[in-house]
């Protein structure tokens, strides 16, 4: 055999064996986004949702955030339906979605930072008797289309939240009815040193509910963490289920306007009737 044959044998079995290892590395099947690809996806969707909550009166219609939605997908060239079937996989590996959404949210906040804007976890809350945490988008959708209708909490702050923090999750509920008899679960946790404290709560009904989680007077909070997620039952049939309005209100020990709240209108109950 001479030199040039074993060379184009060596060139050949190389760009095989380079073709072998991208496959093996690659955990999304065909027509799905790559890991790398959809880091970028989500950080410009993020984005382009934060112009649309902080601009409302720009976009007012579902066309204009179609719009604007749109050019992310012309960006990478996708299709919307390339997106959604690529979330709909990425549900069915929520461990991969989520360290891939997270990668994302932190690009998100580096991009803030260096337009010199201020990080939530850097506001001072000596004066302030509250600031809102939550950092995710504000509207979501629970749908027989999805295969993980769960939204996933998991706040790991800078700096450690102020000891005996008031936590207060809360967001509007749209379709939900007597004829449905799935139920939404909501659970929040806190890690306080070597202590867990966690609050649930079950939704029946369409409105605003809230779950509230005070922690211990004693020791700073490392991370707080939970879901909320839909209970579908497979033999019941139903629509769409919005939610809405999303805010996670962290209080600081003592707040006056928690205390107003136990003694008027809320009720720490673990159950909507």
């Amino acid at each position: 055999m001479s030199n040039q044959s074993l060379k184009k044998i060596l060139k050949f079995g190389f760009s095989t064996l380079c073709v072998i290892l991208l496959i093996a590395c690659s955990r999304t099947p065909k027509g799905i986004i790559s890991e790398k690809k959809m880091r970028h996806v989500l950080v410009d969707m993020q984005l382009a949702e934060a112009m649309i909550n902080m601009n409302p009166q720009d976009y007012r219609t579902n066309e204009e955030k179609a719009v604007l939605y749109q050019s992310v997908f012309e960006k990478y060239s996708l299709t919307e339906a390339e997106y959604d079937s690529s979330l709909v996989w990425y549900g069915r590996n929520l461990d991969l979605y989520m360290r891939i959404y997270n990668l994302a949210l932190t690009d998100v906040k580096n991009r803030i930072e260096l337009m010199g804007d201020v990080k939530p976890e850097a506001v001072s809350t000596s004066d302030s008797d509250s600031i809102d945490i939550w950092i995710y988008r504000r509207y979501y959708e629970f749908s027989p289309l999805n295969l993980s209708n769960t939204i996933v909490l998991d706040f790991k702050p800078n700096r450690e939240y102020t000891s005996g923090s008031i936590f207060l999750l809360s967001f509007q509920v749209w379709g939900l009815s007597s004829a449905i008899p799935q139920t939404i679960d909501m659970k929040i946790c806190a890690d306080q040193s070597d202590t867990t404290l966690v609050m649930n709560k079950v939704i029946r009904t369409d409105g605003k509910h809230e779950l509230m989680l005070k922690t211990l007077p004693t020791k700073k909070i490392k991370r707080l963490y939970g879901y909320i997620r839909f209970n579908e039952k497979k033999e019941s049939s139903y629509h769409k289920i919005y939610l809405d309005d999303f805010q996670l209100m962290k209080f600081n020990y003592g707040s006056a306007y928690i205390e107003q709240m136990d003694s008027t209108t809320y009720k720490d109950n673990s159950i909507d009737q």
